[in-house]
């Protein structure tokens, strides 16, 4: 966000709740909303797995800018993909207890934050919440990429995301750019990210 303000660009993060699938739907659609009645055109950007919810409810956005995200394909469960887009040893971080919440093990850091600054990437697994959402089995049946400019962010050092899927679906969207980044360029590579982004955004709102 600090980046982007230093390009002239408001932003407001949103915490999706994890409480449930449809849960993060209905958040990312009422912050749409929300955020349209406030500014006009909306510039919605979706990192990993929020990509997901995003593709379902972000048709009322103005652009769409994917960050290693899920981008669910029209009459293919979520869910299905999944092996073909984590690594093997990310999967296996995730761990599922009694509750039901699925937690990240402190493996998972060397896989999301190799490139950050440690500092940094102790922070963000400190911030690391559970999670109750699941990727769903049911196809997504109109994707707001499919509707919606998009554009793609591929993180080519990721070792929790497979980057050729993130190319392939890159591939699909009107823009894309490769930044040579962990999972997680918001911390480990900002300026270039926000870099694109602006440049997504100007274009949106020159349309």
């Amino acid at each position: 966000m600090e980046h982007l303000g230093r390009r002239g660009i408001g932003s407001q993060a949103i915490d999706l709740p994890f409480t449930g699938y449809q849960d993060d739907v209905d958040a990312v659609r009422a912050a749409v909303a929300s955020a349209r009645s406030r500014h006009g055109a909306v510039h919605v950007v979706c990192h990993s797995y929020g990509g997901l919810p995003v593709t379902e409810a972000g048709h009322g956005a103005a652009h769409l800018t994917f960050v290693a995200g899920r981008l669910p394909l029209p009459g293919k469960s979520p869910a299905s993909e999944t092996s073909r887009w984590q690594l093997p040893a990310f999967r296996s971080c995730m761990e599922r207890s009694g509750d039901g919440l699925v937690r990240l093990s402190p493996r998972a850091a060397p896989l999301l934050f190799h490139r950050t600054d440690p500092s940094l990437a102790e922070l963000a697994m400190h911030r690391m919440r559970p999670m109750a959402s699941a990727v769903p089995d049911r196809p997504v049946d109109d994707p707001a990429w499919s509707s919606v400019p998009s554009s793609y962010v591929v993180c080519t050092d990721d070792r929790a995301v497979r980057p050729q899927s993130q190319r392939e679906r890159a591939a699909l969207l009107g823009s894309s750019i490769e930044l040579d980044t962990d999972h997680s360029p918001y911390l480990s590579a900002a300026a270039p990210l926000a870099d694109f982004i602006a440049a997504q955004h100007r274009l949106m709102a020159a349309a």
